[in-house]
């Protein structure tokens, strides 16, 4: 045998295993109920078809419906274990978790960062005695006596206690 007829053998195998297949599907279309019984007793149906219609012997439909049935086993099988590692990796105790796990790592780092901002923040809103303020309202750290600016001046000592530091508001 030549390696074109070898060649045009194969093609001619792999063409029967294809149409094998399809009609394998269009006889599982059929039925109403999909299960494993059903699938061998389809691919058994079809291959009895493609034998009656002269595609090929006994042997030769054996030969690929045993091809058939591994390949359906393996796809199974694939799909089988994609549905699960999905299943699990949408577990909503698993998102869950993570997102714990995500906010532990990243909001140590934000109270961090956010305390810094506070602490500058905090320090833009004190005010001492002679310094310029702007219109608010200044309260005194020491006995929480408010002191309203009307307008830009200078800060006055606080008139009930003389404190000289202030926290401003609005």
């Amino acid at each position: 045998m030549t390696e074109m007829q070898r060649g045009d053998d194969e093609q001619k195998e792999v063409s029967l295993y294809e149409k094998l297949a399809s009609r394998t599907k269009e006889i599982l279309g059929e039925t109403k109920v999909k299960s494993s019984k059903t699938m061998h007793t389809a691919i058994e149906k079809a291959k009895q078809e493609m034998v009656a219609a002269g595609d090929f012997g006994q042997e030769k439909g054996g030969k690929l419906k045993a091809f058939l049935i591994r390949d359906l086993w393996a796809t199974k099988e694939a799909l089988t274990k994609a549905s699960r590692t999905t299943k699990e990796a949408l577990d909503p105790k698993r998102l869950s978790a993570g997102i714990q796990s995500n906010l532990a790592h990243i909001l140590p780092a934000l109270g961090s960062r956010l305390e810094d901002l506070g602490s500058k923040l905090e320090s833009h809103l004190e005010y001492k005695t002679g310094e310029i303020a702007s219109l608010g309202h200044l309260k005194c750290k020491k006995c929480g006596n408010e002191i309203k600016m009307h307008g830009a001046g200078h800060v006055p000592p606080c008139p009930e206690c003389s404190g000289t530091e202030f926290r401003k508001s609005y």
